[in-house]
Order: structure tokens, then sequence, then C-alpha cells
């Protein structure tokens, strides 16, 4: 039995059935914030439950995931960060946070000051608490901790500050790279104009984008990755990611993650494409790997997720400039 407990969050898009199998590890509720002509919360949505969200998308309003519910004051939710930490310490566990992105989530942020709060009362119960920023999401974040899970097994990683520091040594290295079929969620939220949606889906232009650090090498972003050059389709732009990976993945054989919200026929062709360019990696697809509710908020069902270990830490521009070298050469074919 592991003296220690990682909790982290639902839009780390773990399968259901790896975590239940993983008792060192808590899934803290994401929950998604409904604004406009009805302002409610929607609690423990799985990939399957969007549907709920998209009944008020075509409503009018607004939706977003909001942070877990961290303090509470009053002991009375069991399921909050502050409330299950103190069980698991009582109970002889340390316990570390590995949170989202904080480029993108104020969880890093919150639930490190609930944790310097905390900190005095568990040293006296004889353990510690830590938090730490993953840079990653959704399946890239869930690629770290099938990373991390291997360490454990092989007694590599533990404790909590061999875990904190596997984190911070590999957050780096998890290539996240995302394409959606329909831009009308990911235009809500400020990353293409209206027009821009509107000509990529009468053109079926595929936007690449990607979560990579920037030039301070600290920070990480969604961003785009080919500015400067279309991919025309689905089977084009797995292509050329099957070309950045063949070069990038550090290891052939290693795990390549294809998450989907409600798209299988495109998680589908996205493997079969890149098994031309690696076909004896460990490909993890299908219903499992799913994009979850509150990703999907932000990308919709057509969110299309691809993951895996690169040799480098990936740097925006560097990228940028490789990904749209590998486009123009494949246009001129």
């Amino acid at each position: 039995m592991q003296n220690f407990q990682i909790l982290t969050d639902r839009v780390a898009d773990l399968p259901a059935r790896w975590v239940n199998s993983h008792d060192y590890i808590t899934v803290v509720d994401t929950p998604i914030l409904i604004t406009g002509k009805h302002n409610l919360m929607l609690q423990n949505l799985s990939a399957d439950d969007f549907g709920q969200v998209e009944q008020f998308f075509k409503q009018g309003d607004r939706a977003t995931t909001s942070q877990p519910q961290v303090f509470d004051p009053d002991e009375d939710n069991p399921l909050s960060v502050e409330s299950l930490t103190r069980k698991f310490v009582r109970e002889g566990k340390d316990v570390i946070y590995v949170a989202m992105n904080s480029a993108l989530s104020g969880t890093y942020n919150t639930v490190s000051v609930c944790y310097s709060e905390l900190s005095e009362w568990a040293e006296e119960q004889g353990r510690r608490v830590a938090c730490v920023d993953s840079r990653c999401m959704s399946t890239g974040l869930a690629l770290l901790f099938l990373e991390l899970d291997e360490a454990i097994n092989r007694q590599e990683v533990r404790n909590i500050d061999e875990i904190e520091h596997f984190v911070i040594r590999e957050r780096g290295h998890m290539g996240h790279f995302f394409t959606w079929g329909e831009l009308s969620y990911i235009k809500l939220s400020g990353r293409v104009s209206s027009v821009q949606a509107m000509l990529a889906s009468m053109l079926r232009v595929r936007l690449m984008c990607s979560a990579q650090y920037i030039d301070d090498g600290e920070t990480r972003k969604l961003e785009h990755i080919n500015p400067g050059a279309k991919l025309i389709g689905l089977k084009r732009f797995a292509d050329a990611l099957g070309i950045y990976a063949r070069k990038h993945i550090t290891d052939p054989h290693g795990t390549i993650i294809i998450a989907h919200g409600n798209a299988p026929r495109d998680a589908v062709i996205v493997e079969e494409r890149l098994r031309r360019y690696l076909p004896d990696a460990n490909y993890l697809s299908g219903d499992e790997w799913r994009c979850g509710a509150g990703i999907q908020v932000h990308g919709g069902p057509t969110s299309l997720h691809i993951n895996f270990r690169t040799d480098n830490i990936g740097f925006l521009p560097e990228t940028t400039e490789e990904m749209e070298r590998i486009i123009r050469e494949m246009r001129l074919q």
C-alpha cells in the first residue's frame, strides 16, 4: 500500500476503469458553469453527458469549466479538495495535487493557497501536502499519469517529493496536438474569429493547435501552430502529424493517445494514418479514450486530441516553423 495519495482534476480525462484500478489516485470533479438565460452548475458529467451542455448552448447560454471545490470551511463537503486532503492525511498518507496547466486554469493557484494553510496542520500529523503544476491538459495529463504509474510500479518514484520531481522533469515532454471538425465551440473561446470559423467549415480546413512552451520556457498555452499554412481534410492533418511524430517521438514503440469528444470515425482515420509512420507504437484509442465534457465545452464533440512523449521540450515558435515546413512540402507533392 502506498503512503501517499494523488489528487487531480477530472479534466485529466483518464479512463474511469483505469482510475478505479488505481487506489492511490483520486479525481476531483471539475464542474461546468452555465451562464446566460440559465445560471447553474453541472457536476460529475462524463464525455457522454455533454449533450446536457449542448442543449444550453442551443438556447443561447455560455458554458465554461469551473475550478473544483477547493476550500470547505464548514467541512460539510466530503468531496472538496480540502476535506479529501484532511481525510487522507488522517489515514496516514502524504497528499499531492497534480493540477491542470496553470496557464489555462486557476486550480493550481487556488490549491496552492489551500495547501499552504494545511501544511502546518499536516506536519502536526506527521504528514506532508504539496501541489504541482503539470503544465498539461486533457489526455496530455493522462499520458503523464500513465508514465508516472510505470515509474511508481518500478519503484523509481516512492513518495510525494519524487512525484513532484517526476512531474516537473517530464511535463515538458508531453506532446499535445488538437484539431476540431467544426469550430463553433472553439470560436466562442476567442481563438478563431467568426469569419475564420465559417471559412474553415466551408473549405474543410483543419486547424492544428498545440499546448507548447512559449519563449520564457515556463508557460504553456493552447495556440495555433499553422497560422500560415492550410491543412485540407483530416487525412492530411494526420499525415503532417505523422511526419512530425516520427521525428520527435521519444520511442517509436511508445504510447500514442488518440482521444475524441464524440467523433469515433475521425479517431479511427487518424490512427490508421499515423500507423503508416509509426506502425509499432502503442496506440490508446476507442471508446475508452474520450475528451470529457469539461474539454468538450471548449472544443465541442468533434475535438480530437493526439498525445505522445517527445524527445525534447517543445517550444511553440520552433514547432510552428517545423510544422509549416512539413505542410508546405506536402502541398508540393
